[in-house]
């Protein structure tokens, strides 16, 4: 019997990525003496996820979607299978207006 190793993907964020993971880190520190933990948190959650099982629902063509489990964030992605790679395009703020979807 042949046991599978199980394979993680490696994630590589956008630079859009990063600046608002920085622009929500910032607001969250400013709100609340916990917030700033609990964004980095549910972050670091929802990216854990991705890395183990990536395949959840398609949002527009080949562009996935994972929310945060508690704060209004959806983190959109495509996954490179045969690299093993999840391309993290943007960490969007779903209180904004949905015709403000990063142009995937």
């Amino acid at each position: 019997m042949i046991s599978q190793k199980n394979i993680n993907y490696k994630i590589r964020l956008s630079d859009i990525a990063d600046q608002e993971i920085n622009k929500a880190i910032e607001y969250y520190k400013n709100q609340s003496q916990t917030g700033e933990l609990n964004f980095k948190k549910q972050l670091n959650q929802a990216l854990n996820t991705l890395e183990i099982n990536p395949f959840f629902q398609f949002r527009y063509k080949n562009i996935r979607a994972i929310p945060f489990k508690s704060l209004p964030y959806l983190v959109f992605f495509e996954i490179d299978e045969n690299d093993k790679i999840i391309y993290v395009y943007s960490i969007f703020n779903t209180y904004q207006n949905p015709n403000k979807y990063p142009s995937l």
